[in-house]
């Protein structure tokens, strides 16, 4: 399989618009139209990582943290990070980073779902998503194909609906003139035919390939139509999620379902853990900056990674309780989530466990960087 459908696959699951402004996510290394045979999933593509895939003859390289993050000034055996790209190069291995782009759009709500929270709400907004009106005004013999261009590039989608129009039966005219070639009618004749106004809603951000795809299929050589903005309610994204537990209980309670769903043996706990909590905020990752939506939340526990001693001592003195989970331990399962979608997009699979369409999905050997004595 060529590298490029993998991406564009990937692209689906979380695209890489949703990413914030100092992230760096995507094709980091290598060709895009390269052969994939076998690709390795890791949170970091550290040199160990690296390693792992030169002995296995990777072809691809998927990791949440980017390999390059920072801007390389110099590539040279001596800088780590430079070791690193070069021995990927070395050996014709591609990488490819999925980081704050999987955080906003899939390891929030998977994270808030591991815990079974109750209506779980972004904990911070980082996309609006407004959403236009389309018009156009459409011969009858052409409705049907103009609609299904239309709500092919994603028009026409209410919650869990999709393929939502109207259209209304009316009657067009216009005056073709000179230099014109027109679809009915003729040169200098007022022409009057039945037309169809066909309406549908759509994201601003897919808006021009929408209208792009209509005029592509739409017979006339001039088309009518019309972008409305609206006042609906806009559809957020953002990382982290805050919401109740299904049953109250003791903070160690909690702490205990932590250390199951994420598949970690210790934690850093700041509260009484005898005190009973009822809401959750959690964000995956290095939290920290979180710190303050969660106390916007007004939640009782906070569970995130990589909290400081005198920003966890504040949280205290103020009613937040902390859970450190660690920066591995809430996101490593972002592996497990990508192997399943790669597995299903790799619909056709041979009979030997683990390879999918004659591309071989491995994880790589990884730990946390750490250990507590």
């Amino acid at each position: 399989m060529i590298c490029r459908e993998i991406i564009n696959s990937l692209e689906q699951l979380a695209p890489a618009r949703y990413a914030e402004s100092f992230d760096n996510v995507g094709l980091l290394v290598g060709h895009k139209e390269k052969q994939v045979s076998k690709i390795m999933l890791a949170l970091d593509a550290s040199e160990d990582v690296i390693d792992q895939c030169v002995e296995q003859k990777v072809d691809l390289l998927i990791t949440h943290h980017p390999i390059i993050f920072s801007p390389l000034k110099r590539l040279n055996w001596d800088d780590l990070n430079a070791r690193r790209v070069m021995k990927l190069l070395e050996n014709n291995i591609a990488c490819y980073a999925i980081h704050t782009n999987f955080d906003i759009k899939v390891m929030a709500e998977e994270a808030a779902r591991k815990l079974n929270l109750s209506n779980p709400q972004i904990l911070q907004v980082t996309h609006v998503q407004k959403y236009k009106k389309l018009v156009v005004y459409v011969p009858t013999d052409s409705v049907d194909k103009v609609r299904a261009a239309m709500t092919h590039e994603g028009a026409g989608f209410i919650g869990n609906y999709s393929h939502c129009t109207f259209g209304a039966k009316g009657t067009g005219s216009f005056k073709p003139l000179e230099g014109t070639n027109p679809y009915i009618g003729k040169q200098d004749e007022l022409t009057f035919t039945d037309e169809v106004r066909l309406e549908t809603i759509v994201k601003e951000e897919d808006l021009n390939r929408t209208i792009q795809a209509m005029l592509r299929v739409h017979p006339y050589e001039e088309v009518a139509y019309d972008i409305y903005n609206l006042e609906n309610e806009v559809q957020c994204e953002g990382i982290g999620r805050y919401g109740y537990l299904k049953n109250d209980m003791t903070l160690s309670d909690l702490v205990n379902i932590v250390k199951n769903q994420f598949g970690v043996s210790k934690v850093k706990v700041w509260g009484d853990v005898n005190r009973k909590v009822a809401s959750v905020a959690i964000s995956p990752g290095a939290g920290k900056s979180m710190i303050k939506d969660a106390k916007k939340a007004k939640v009782d526990v906070f569970i995130t990674g990589d909290i400081d001693h005198h920003e966890a001592l504040d949280c205290v003195e103020e009613g937040l309780m902390i859970i450190d989970a660690g920066h591995f331990g809430t996101e490593y399962f972002m592996v497990d989530i990508v192997k399943e979608y790669l597995k299903k997009f790799f619909a056709s699979y041979t009979q030997e466990e683990g390879v999918y369409s004659g591309v071989e999905i491995l994880v790589a050997n990884e730990k946390e960087p750490f250990t507590i004595l």
